[in-house]
């Protein structure tokens, strides 16, 4: 499998070391005391602890204990690692004015859960042991590609979208970004829905504006049908819709059936398949005064034998794909059609946590031998908007680089 330039994992060694000193001041002290809460007069009062057998106060220990997550998080493993556990003895006390040093090293790394275990301690100037541990931190996978992997802005001449009005749901990361993205850079004004991730999606509205494209980014969670009428309210008072890409979709559950409720099915399906009917529906008097286009996104894992232990997921998708070639029946008379896109396996915050042995089995088994990325979906979504998919609706088009064959 060809490791992706932005997998900080990759990088990691057993061995690796990194350390990061501070002198802890009183005003350390003070603030910390006002964050956690803990005005203990060993800590704050001059007073108190001189009559103690330390003479001076002492300092918090998880002030200088909280050293080690700046570590984790800016040095070892440094950008996107997630603190698991942390043991910690105290073998020193602290006092204020002590230079301390934190130091990681890395004891064993398992690519599978893409946990690093790092042996830790905190030394005080003169290299005595105040503090020392062991932490276990999780490496996280990060799905936006760096910045010399993105794809380069289109420059041809042809921009197939060009006039038309397209709303793309869960557009703020992963294969939604990807296909707003392109879409505006084919001409389209796309309206960029998000529903927590607020800055990704002005972000991603700015480089694609900053690209000579036309977006709006519009809040609302589309389970909830008041948030998609207003939203359609918005992205409709200056005109119709051409295209509704259905792919906002949860985060996989990854269980055996015997560990499931009924409430893990239902969810999932509201968010899956209740989504796309609030959005659907709110959007259908705009489609048909465009005789527009309706894109679900749909997964391969629904097809032939399921993904095992994805349970939820895999039944709500499969609703999915029989809601979708329903309504291509249904509305094919008014002039929409409705298709669907089932890729395989992509780099997306949703398949985070899927690991690695099961990524290099599917990369085994297609033909093409990689994983997806969110461009490549990107592109099948761009085809079946464009002009040169007018007669197709009630398709599913599997991008799965071969893994599937009908």
């Amino acid at each position: 499998m060809t490791p992706r330039a932005s997998d900080r994992l990759l990088a990691l060694k057993i061995g690796q070391s990194e350390r990061l000193a501070r002198t802890i001041t009183a005003e350390d002290v003070a603030a910390f005391a006002r964050l956690s809460g803990d005005h203990n007069a060993l800590h704050v009062d001059d007073e108190f602890a001189a009559r103690t057998e330390f003479g001076q106060r002492v300092v918090h220990g998880f002030l200088h204990a909280s050293l080690l997550s700046t570590l984790v998080g800016m040095k070892l493993p440094g950008r996107g690692a997630l603190y698991v556990s942390q043991s910690i003895e105290f073998t020193r006390p602290v006092f204020i004015g002590d230079t301390v040093e934190a130091c990681a090293t890395i004891e064993t790394i398992d690519p599978d859960t893409r946990l690093v275990t790092l042996r830790t301690e905190i030394l005080r100037a003169n290299a005595d042991c105040v503090m020392r541990g062991t932490a276990t931190v999780k490496v996280l996978r990060l799905t936006e590609p760096d910045e010399e992997e993105r794809p380069a802005v289109h420059t041809d001449a042809s921009r197939l979208l060009d006039g038309r009005v397209a709303l793309v749901t869960g557009a703020s990361r992963g294969i939604g970004r990807a296909v707003a993205r392109l879409f505006g850079q084919h001409g389209a004004k796309v309206w960029i829905n998000y529903n927590k991730s607020r800055l990704a999606a002005e972000t991603l509205a700015r480089e694609i504006q900053d690209g000579g494209g036309a977006c709006r980014a519009i809040q609302a969670d589309v389970t909830r049908p008041e948030d998609v009428a207003r939203m359609m309210d918005e992205a409709t008072a200056e005109g119709d819709l051409d295209v509704l890409v259905n792919n906002a979709g949860p985060k996989i559950l990854s269980a055996p059936f015997s560990r499931l409720a009924w409430s893990d099915l239902s969810t999932t399906y509201d968010q899956v398949v209740g989504s796309a009917f609030c959005v659907t529906q709110a959007a259908l008097p705009a489609l048909k005064r465009r005789r527009g286009r309706i894109i679900m996104i749909l997964s391969s894992a629904a097809l032939g034998r399921t993904a095992h232990n994805w349970l939820p997921y895999v039944t709500a998708k499969s609703a999915l794909l029989a809601m979708s070639k329903n309504l291509a029946q249904e509305l094919g008379p008014d002039g929409i059609s409705v298709n669907a896109i089932s890729p395989s396996m992509v780099e997306t915050d949703l398949v985070a946590n899927v690991p690695e042995r099961m990524r290099e089995m599917a990369v085994a088994r297609t033909p093409l031998r990689r994983l997806a990325q969110p461009e490549d979906i990107a592109g099948a979504a761009l085809m079946l908007a464009s002009p040169y998919a007018s007669f197709i609706t009630g398709a599913n088009l599997l991008v799965t680089g071969g893994e599937h064959m009908i």
